[in-house]
This record gives C-alpha cells, sequence and structure tokens, in this order.
C-alpha cells in the first residue's frame, strides 16, 4: 500500500508541474523567444572572426635546431611581429596580434601548426604566411650554416685522410727500403723496422676513426630537413567565430530553463502571497 501511495503522490507532483508549465505557457515562450532572438541579433551584429592555418617543420640535423619551446617564443616575438604590422599597417599593438596568433605542437612530429585569427580573411591569410616566411627564413641561416660547417670539417677530414695515408704509404716504403739495403748493419735495420712497424697501427687507427668521423657526417647530411613550410595557409571561406546556431540553440536551452524557473517560481509566490504579506 505504501509504494502506491508514493506512486500515486509522484503522480500528482508530475501533474501539478504540467499544469503549471500549460498554465504559464506563455511566460515560458516568451522567454524562450527572447533569448533566442536577443542571441541571434548579437551574434549577427558580433564581427566575423576568420582562422588561417599552416604548418612549418623545424630543421634538423642528428637532432632539432631549434627546440620547440624556442621555436614559439620565436614566432611571437616583437622582432618577428612588429614588421608585420608596419608591413600590412594594421591598427593594432603586438600585444594584441600576438594574442590572435596560436603555436600549437604537433606531437611526435618536428612540426607546429600557426593559426592564426582576423576579422579579415584575406588578412589572417597575409598574416600567416608573412610569420612563417620570416621564421623560415630565420631558421634556413641557421641551417645553411651548420651545413656549411659541416662541409667544411668533411674537406679538413679528406685532406687529414690523404695525409694519413700518405704517411701509412711512406712508412711501408722505407720498410721495404730496409729490407732491401745493405748499407748499414742488420741490428741497426732490425731496430729501424721494428720502430717504423709501431708507428703504423697508430696511423692504421687514426686512419679509421677519421673515415668513421667522415662517414658519420655524411649521414647527417643525407638525413638533415630544411626549415620549409609543410603545409601552407589557405584563405579561409567561412568565419570560426561566432558560431551562430551554437550560440541559438544554447540559448534557446537556457531560455526554456529560465521560463521554467520563473514560472514555477512565479506559482511558488502565488501559493505563498499570504505568508509572505504577513
Amino acid at each position: 500500500m505504501s509504494n502506491q501511495n508514493y506512486i500515486t503522490e509522484d503522480e500528482i507532483d508530475l501533474r501539478d508541474c504540467i499544469r503549471v508549465i500549460l498554465k504559464r505557457r506563455k511566460i515560458i515562450l516568451t522567454v524562450f523567444f527572447v533569448a533566442v532572438i536577443t542571441t541571434a541579433i548579437a551574434s549577427f551584429l558580433m564581427p566575423q572572426i576568420y582562422e588561417a592555418t599552416s604548418k612549418v617543420q623545424i630543421g634538423r640535423i642528428d637532432e632539432l635546431l631549434m627546440k620547440k619551446e624556442e621555436a614559439k617564443e620565436m614566432l611571437l616575438s616583437p622582432s618577428l611581429l612588429a614588421p608585420i604590422i608596419k608591413e600590412f599597417k594594421l591598427d593594432i599593438k603586438i600585444e594584441e596580434l600576438r594574442k590572435k596568433v596560436k603555436i600549437e605542437d604537433i606531437k611526435d612530429t618536428d612540426l607546429l601548426e600557426i593559426n592564426v585569427q582576423y576579422h579579415d580573411a584575406d588578412m589572417a591569410l597575409k598574416i600567416n604566411e608573412a610569420i612563417i616566411n620570416s621564421f623560415i627564413s630565420y631558421g634556413q641561416a641557421i641551417y645553411q650554416e651548420r651545413i656549411s660547417l659541416i662541409n667544411e670539417r668533411l674537406k679538413e677530414l679528406d685532406t687529414e685522410i690523404r695525409n694519413t695515408q700518405e704517411d701509412i704509404r711512406r712508412t711501408q716504403s722505407l720498410i721495404n727500403e730496409l729490407l732491401g739495403t745493405t748499407s748499414i748493419s742488420q741490428p741497426e735495420i732490425s731496430l729501424r723496422i721494428i720502430l717504423l712497424q709501431n708507428t703504423l697501427p697508430n696511423y692504421e687507427s687514426h686512419l679509421y676513426a677519421l673515415k668513421n668521423q667522415r662517414s658519420t657526417l655524411k649521414r647527417l647530411l643525407v638525413k638533415a630537413r630544411d626549415f620549409k613550410i609543410f603545409e601552407a595557409a589557405l584563405k579561409p571561406e567561412y568565419p570560426i567565430k561566432p558560431k551562430k546556431r551554437l550560440n541559438v540553440t544554447i540559448a534557446g536551452i537556457l531560455g526554456l530553463i529560465s521560463g521554467i524557473f520563473l514560472v514555477f517560481f512565479i506559482e511558488f509566490l502565488e501559493k505563498n502571497k499570504e505568508v509572505i504579506t504577513k
């Protein structure tokens, strides 16, 4: 019997709720439409924001030539952004422009994603291109400098390898000459040959190390990757903000909830009017 009483009470409460909603549906609908229309007008009047997105590859020789955090700071630095403001005659401060540029780290890659948000689609694209071009130009200078150092070292290694090979050939030639000479005593010849033969392992070990170093540097050059545009930005066709449909949908839901809450509050006030006025 107790369960039946609970069910009956729940059914009565639900009927009361539906009765209140139907009774004051005009208030609910008014709040709903006011919220939706107001949000739609506000969304329509808000400036449209466009986003241009690109990806850049950080140069690598054995390891990244610039840490990603360092690259992010470089991309948002005043030395890079100030010329862009001047070039495009933007009526904006460096700090404001910095807030419109988002740098995302693409994990497990050498890539960074650059997002530029601006109220003009063409300008969003131009700013994005200017930022990555300046960054790549700066990075490529570092890359070329490192490549030049490696090439210079390779030339030095080639010279050292030739000289070491010549030392080995000369030592072997002296040994052969001593073996065929009769102008000096045999003990003296044996001593000189032993001394020369003892130098050969040192020369050969040094030659092996030089060739290994040359091979390592050549492998670095093969695997080296310059700073470059991995994915160029395209002119955005549609704004990313304001999200009119989403704003209106949320406003509608909140309007309904607010309207329902309001009518129950009004109902509560009317039922307890006498208690409140006392």
